[in-house]
């Protein structure tokens, strides 16, 4: 669980900021973005930027007549005060912000328009890397079996339904591993495994879910073909959950990891949120809505692939059910130089 003093600011702010707030504020980032950029090319402002270094010489030192000097000065404070150098002024104050915009280079994205999952995008079914499995599995200790009819795209929506119904498939256990599982339910998942992978960047997507019962999750992750290592950019389920796993052998049980466990309820269902894992070379950051819920030294090396999924870890009845919907999805990877603003 977060500590008592984070847990206490998150409440004195009133939780996450709606996501149609965050949507607003990002896309008014945006619009003061290209206003800028459209300034710099402006005949007022390229004049007055040409004028600047003349009027910043000493009249005696530029050669220039006090009449023609007083002249040039009169067109450079008037310029100063035309609607298109003042706006570009009084947006250059807070250009430092546009580094959210010009520190990333969009690298894969999926707005689920299409009429179906794209292929060349997504494998529904568990990535299996190096050990070369090209038929669905799911974890053997959990009660769901993946199945391809769960997910499909629906209203410009990846959708992800975990359904109450006899199923059996392939598990996949630690000490076992493969052997032929029988479940009381049926889920899905989608990964990039064979399309995409990165090693550090960011990651976000704009999801919304609903589960009727204990035990039922969703989960946006990275993972790299095996067990370790994990990142959960978020996993929802009885509580909330952020963390990192990764291989260590110093580590009393050969793991090492971070994670902050928050109450259920920060998230509602039926509602959007926007989440977003930003990892580099130094730190891993987890954040909804713009809103850092847990900040950690980075763990990860390896390349890892994007996915999504759902599942069932206990017995949550009969007439339990879930779905897990992506709206949207952006992978991003930071510009070695960002660019100058």
């Amino acid at each position: 669980m977060p500590g008592l003093f984070t847990r206490l600011l998150f409440s004195l702010k009133g939780g996450l900021p709606a996501t149609s707030r965050y949507e607003a504020k990002r896309a008014m980032l945006v619009k003061k973005f290209e206003k800028y950029n459209a300034l710099k090319q402006t005949p007022n402002l390229i004049r007055y930027q040409e004028l600047a270094a003349q009027v910043a010489t000493p009249r005696s030192q530029s050669g220039l007549p006090k009449k023609e000097w007083k002249m040039m000065r009169q067109e450079f404070v008037g310029l100063r005060r035309s609607s298109d150098v003042a706006d570009f002024f009084k947006l250059q104050k807070t250009s430092h912000n546009f580094h959210a915009i010009t520190d990333w280079e969009l690298k894969f994205e999926d707005d689920f328009n299409g009429k179906e999952l794209n292929a060349q995008k997504w494998l529904s079914r568990n990535y299996a890397g190096d050990a070369g499995i090209d038929t669905g599995y799911s974890p053997a200790n959990e009660n769901h079996v993946y199945a391809n009819k769960n997910v499909g795209i629906s209203n410009q929506m990846l959708k992800i339904a975990t359904k109450h119904e006899r199923a059996t498939g392939l598990g996949f256990s630690d000490v076992l591993g493969f052997v032929p599982v029988e479940r009381n339910f049926t889920s899905g998942i989608v990964n990039t495994g064979e399309s995409y992978q990165m090693q550090y960047g960011k990651v976000e997507a704009r999801i919304r879910f609903t589960q009727s019962g204990k035990g039922m999750y969703h989960a946006m992750w990275l993972g790299a073909g095996k067990k370790l290592p994990h990142i959960n950019a978020v996993r929802i389920g009885d509580k909330v959950e952020f963390s990192a796993f990764a291989a260590d052998t110093l580590a009393d049980n050969g793991i090492r990891q971070h994670d902050c466990i928050w109450p259920r309820n920060i998230l509602r269902q039926n509602t959007y949120y926007i989440v977003s894992v930003e990892w580099s070379a130094e730190t891993i950051v987890w954040r909804i809505n713009g809103v850092t819920m847990l900040s950690a030294q980075n763990i990860v090396k390896e390349p890892m692939y994007l996915a999504f999924s759902s599942g069932v870890t206990g017995a949550p009845g009969t007439n339990a059910h879930a779905t897990f919907e992506v709206d949207w999805v952006k992978a991003y990877q930071r510009h070695e130089q960002s660019l100058a603003v």
